[in-house]
């Protein structure tokens, strides 16, 4: 699809393609604030993933936010199908901490949710489209896994209906399930979001797909040299190098040394093309970028990940309660979620003396919810509370 939406250009780039047959898009982006929606079915296949398309999808997420209200539908009843439901649900605190870690507003709702609270109102039209959708002979969910055919997609459409979404943001390698419910939504009044599409080449230069067994992506645990020897390994190219830095927005910026001079990665594709540096230089420029741009992009998937629980029977379980037990060190660690900060400017932003704030701060460091850095910052130590019995 062509779009003349020049603010909307920078967002086009780091997606595939979109699929909107009718050109609803443009009337989609007049509205103040347009629905995107994102489906997420629990799964332990790629638990833990933090690696290069997790930081892709994350600063993707940050972009569309700019524009949409973004809605994540947790597909929990699904989920129950493979797995465990206290397992399905310790996923999706996982899930939901990696994106307050990212810094993307979002607002989240269960399948199961849905079905119990919303369908009150509208019954008749949730199961038509539903019954309509999902008894279809065309469906392919005899020949894959269940969570990757079309007939799950079936079910989300009425859900999505439901919490008026105007976009769903697809992998790739759902086209083809799209494709067969666009035959089954044969009409223009029928409800039906836009479709935007998104992957990522990994590091064998195919594009990713939620059901591949492998994840081949530069994950955050690597070291520098890591980077390098898996290019080597995998064959990695400079095409799927090209897709990374065009999906980060990385593309045209000055970020190689090259001749005392900064260099954009297009520049260094086209050096490359006249041989006026080697494939081999090429890998060593990437494997460098990538390994510090992962260090640093990567910190909010390490705090995401990690849970402080609290247990109710052990004897410093007082100590942490009682330390949460006051609203300024409530304010002070959603300041923190926000960014790191000095004493000085919390104590401004909470409007409390400076000792005072001094006085919270070491109590929350003695609980072990904050940490202060060289530089004299704070910052949360966890993402995630947990009490048990």
């Amino acid at each position: 699809m062509t779009m003349k939406h020049d603010k909307f250009q920078h967002i086009l780039s780091r997606i595939d393609s979109i699929d909107d047959p009718y050109n609803n898009l443009p009337e989609i982006l007049k509205k103040a604030h347009p629905r995107l929606a994102l489906d997420i079915t629990p799964t332990t296949q790629h638990d833990p993933c933090h690696d290069l398309f997790r930081i892709y999808t994350f600063k993707l997420f940050k972009e569309l936010a700019k524009k949409f209200e973004i809605l994540l539908v947790y597909r929990d009843i699904q989920a129950s199908l493979d797995i465990p439901i206290e397992e399905s649900k310790r996923l999706i605190q996982e899930s939901i901490s990696l994106f307050h870690g990212g810094k993307v507003p979002f607002k989240v709702y269960y399948e199961s949710e849905i079905i119990q609270k919303y369908l009150v109102d509208i019954p008749e039209r949730f199961f038509k489209h539903l019954y309509k959708n999902i008894l279809h002979k065309e469906h392919n969910h005899f020949n894959r896994h269940l969570m990757f055919s079309s007939a799950s997609m079936s079910v989300l459409i009425p859900l999505l209906d439901i919490l008026k979404v105007d976009v769903l943001l697809c992998m790739e390698e759902e086209k083809e399930n799209v494709e067969l419910l666009r035959k089954i939504h044969n009409t223009k009044s029928e409800y039906f979001p836009v479709v935007f599409y998104r992957t990522l080449r990994d590091l064998q230069n195919k594009n990713h797909a939620a059901s591949d067994k492998l994840r081949a992506f530069p994950r955050v645990d690597w070291k520098e040299k890591d980077f390098y020897k898996k290019f080597k390994k995998y064959g990695t190219n400079i095409e799927t190098f090209y897709d990374w830095y065009k999906k980060l927005g990385l593309l045209n910026d000055k970020i190689f040394d090259y001749k005392n001079e900064k260099i954009s990665f297009l520049e260094i594709m086209q050096l490359a093309k006249q041989r006026k540096i080697s494939n081999e230089k090429v890998l060593k420029y990437v494997a460098s970028h990538i390994f510090n741009f992962m260090n640093k992009e990567s910190k909010f998937l390490e705090l995401a990940s990690k849970e402080f629980k609290v247990n109710l029977n052990a004897s410093y379980s007082n100590n942490v309660l009682n330390c949460l037990n006051t609203p300024s060190r409530i304010s002070i660690i959603n300041l923190l979620d926000k960014s790191n900060l000095s004493a000085y400017q919390i104590a401004k932003q909470i409007n409390v003396s400076l000792p005072t704030t001094l006085f919270h701060l070491s109590k929350l460091q003695d609980a072990g919810i904050v940490t202060r850095s060289k530089n004299k910052s704070y910052s949360l130590k966890m993402n995630r509370f947990i009490l048990y019995v």
